[in-house]
Formats: C-alpha cells, sequence, structure tokens
C-alpha cells in the first residue's frame, strides 16, 4: 500500500510540476544583449542580423523576441540570474556551460581577416600563416583586442609593427590614407563600419583576405537553467532555426544583409 501511495505522490508531483513550467511559458521570450553591430544593435534594422535570425526562428514557433540591450557583463549576469529567458551572443565555454544551455549555432561570426588597398602588393597565405611575409608592413588593430597566437607572437617578436587605436573607422581612415599598410577586424564587424562610414568609391579602393581558414567560429543563444521554461524555449528555438535553414530564409536574411538592407536611411 506504501509503495502504491508513494508511486502515486511522484506521479501527482510529476505532473504538478510540468503543469506549473507550461504555465510559466510566454508567447514573448526575454533576451538581453549588448551593442555588438552588425550582429545585435539598435543602430540598423531588426536590431541587427543575429537578432532578427533569432526573431524570425522564434516566430515560426509564435513566440515573440523582446530585446534588452545592456553592456555585456550586465547582459550575461541578468540571464545567469535568471531575471531574463536568455542572453545573446556567446560563444561556447566550459564556464557558461555550468549556468546555460546552449541553442543550435545561430550564426558563424566568422575568424579575423585582413584588409588592404588593392594598389599594394600583399602576400598572404591563409592556409600557411607565415607572418614573416608580412614584415616591414604596419598593421592597423584595436586596442585590447586578442587577434590569436600568431598575430600575438609576430607583434612581440616585433615580426610586424602594429598601431592600435580604439575605433574600427579610425582604421580604415589611417588605411586608406597610407598610414597603415592592413587592417585587421572580423569581416561582418568591417561590413557594418565600411557601409556606415565610408563611401561607395572609398570601399571600392579596398581588398581583403581571410587571416586563417580554420573551421566556422559560432556564436549561441544561452537560456538560464534557473528558468523553468529554459527548455521549452531552447527546443522552440532549435526548431525555428532548423526551418529557417530549410526553407532558404536563413541565407536570404544574410545575403540581405550584405545587400545594405539593414541601414536605417
Amino acid at each position: 500500500m506504501n509503495k502504491i501511495c508513494l508511486l502515486l505522490l511522484f506521479v501527482f508531483c510529476t505532473i504538478s510540476t510540468a503543469l506549473s513550467s507550461e504555465q510559466l511559458v510566454s508567447n514573448v521570450v526575454q533576451i538581453t544583449t549588448e551593442e555588438y553591430p552588425p550582429f545585435t544593435t539598435t543602430n540598423l534594422k531588426h536590431n541587427g542580423l543575429m537578432s532578427h535570425i533569432v526573431s524570425e526562428a522564434f516566430l515560426l514557433e509564435n513566440i515573440t523576441v523582446e530585446y534588452i540591450f545592456m553592456p555585456a557583463a550586465r547582459s550575461y549576469s541578468a540571464a545567469g540570474n535568471g531575471l531574463v529567458d536568455g542572453t545573446l551572443p556567446w560563444a561556447k565555454s566550459d564556464d557558461r556551460a555550468v549556468h546555460f544551455l546552449y541553442s543550435e549555432p545561430i550564426f558563424d561570426v566568422g575568424w579575423e581577416t585582413f584588409y588592404f588597398r588593392k594598389d599594394s602588393m600583399l602576400n598572404w597565405d591563409s592556409s600557411v600563416r607565415d607572418y614573416t611575409t608580412l614584415k616591414g608592413l604596419t598593421i592597423g588593430a584595436i586596442i585590447s583586442y586578442d587577434y590569436g597566437d600568431d598575430f600575438r607572437a609576430a607583434e612581440k617578436n616585433n615580426v610586424i609593427s602594429v598601431i592600435r587605436v580604439s575605433r574600427l573607422k579610425q582604421l580604415f581612415e589611417m588605411l586608406l590614407s597610407g598610414h597603415v599598410d592592413m587592417v585587421i577586424s572580423k569581416e561582418f564587424v568591417a561590413d557594418y563600419t565600411l557601409q556606415h562610414e565610408f563611401t561607395q568609391q572609398q570601399i571600392a579602393q579596398l581588398d581583403f583576405s581571410p587571416e586563417n581558414n580554420a573551421p566556422p567560429s559560432y556564436d549561441y543563444l544561452l537560456f538560464s537553467k534557473r528558468k523553468p521554461t529554459a527548455e521549452y524555449y531552447l527546443r522552440a528555438l532549435n526548431s525555428g532555426l532548423k526551418k529557417l535553414h530549410f526553407s532558404g530564409r536563413y541565407y536570404e536574411l544574410i545575403e540581405n544583409y550584405r545587400k545594405g538592407e539593414y541601414l536605417i536611411p
């Protein structure tokens, strides 16, 4: 008799928990994010490319996204403490996996890319990545950014000369005026700056080459394990992302960005 009572109690608790989680589910999901153009930003239509991908994926599951913009550290903390449903965009790391559930990959944010003037004699092979071929050149970079072990070693050993400033716009100005030979940046981030700050005539003077041929570098949406609805929203987003890919809409959004359709007049 006691065993039957315990079994009934277990079933009751399981059903109650499931019902309780279902009741907490809303058709609006709250996501914190930061100003990280062009991926997440209030300065582009749809709050940026990555935000748009997430919004459309959720919409296919009848869920609307509410984005809350704040500095990166606060964005992560708010989600980790369960104050919101999730946070975007983040790369994978072991420490984050302790507190969060990872979605399927949202977007390949890419590795670094070298930008240079078309009239220069750049000799760079991204499969070999021999920095001695750049000896004597000056590369423009952003203060405090880490561009990988090989770049760091080449800079430390004076194989390359690196000038660091705080803004990418300034670096491209220096490149166009000949004050640096190259600029290093992620392609989509550079594209955003070039589209917003420079004329088509200036952009036409530049070319680019990937710094490496490494596998894709993805960012993800993280769902806080403190939220009982985390699994529900995770399944919904992953399902929506799968539909976006299958329909071709995912790639259409990326192409629309490349054509400048996210720019706010």
